[in-house]
């Protein structure tokens, strides 16, 4: 019982040093597109299609431009994971098969959220991700769907 006592009460201290955390925040991922969209809404396996060019237009007819982020960047690793289902080295394989098969050019890259909103505020037919604290500054986009990463 005392040895118990002992462990739990070590456990509890060590959760409360500075630094320590018992589990991290979920944040948001929230892929945008133009504030002129007709789109309000987009499934996970819409906004897919969107950004690989699946679909090469929106119900608009307005050309679709897709924007990704460069680098590993925790919100481009939760785009590839839950929304493409891809690792990155996937995505690049994919883009340089369209390439070949089709001479599609892959999505644009940018270095920062910036840019992404940037982007999309910019082609009517744009759409991109950037963390929902992103957004919050951002004039000329709008959210179409949100997921926890």
């Amino acid at each position: 019982m005392r040895r118990t006592l002992a462990m739990a009460l070590a456990l509890l201290g060590a959760s409360l040093l500075p630094g320590a955390t018992t589990r991290a925040a979920a944040e948001e991922l929230v892929v945008i597109v133009n504030a002129a969209n007709p789109n309000s809404a987009l499934t996970v396996q819409q906004a897919k299609s969107y950004f690989m060019k699946k679909s090469g237009a929106w119900q608009n007819g307005e050309k679709v431009r897709p924007v990704d982020r460069e680098g590993d960047s925790p919100e481009r690793k939760a785009m590839l994971a839950k929304v493409l289902g891809l690792t990155s080295d996937e995505l690049q394989r994919y883009w340089l098969e369209k390439q070949y098969a089709a001479a599609e050019q892959p999505a644009a890259s940018v270095p920062d959220e910036a840019s992404v909103l940037k982007f999309v505020a910019f082609f009517k037919g744009g759409i991109g991700f950037v963390t929902k604290a992103a957004l919050a500054k951002a004039e000329g986009v709008k959210a179409v769907l949100t997921v926890t990463f």
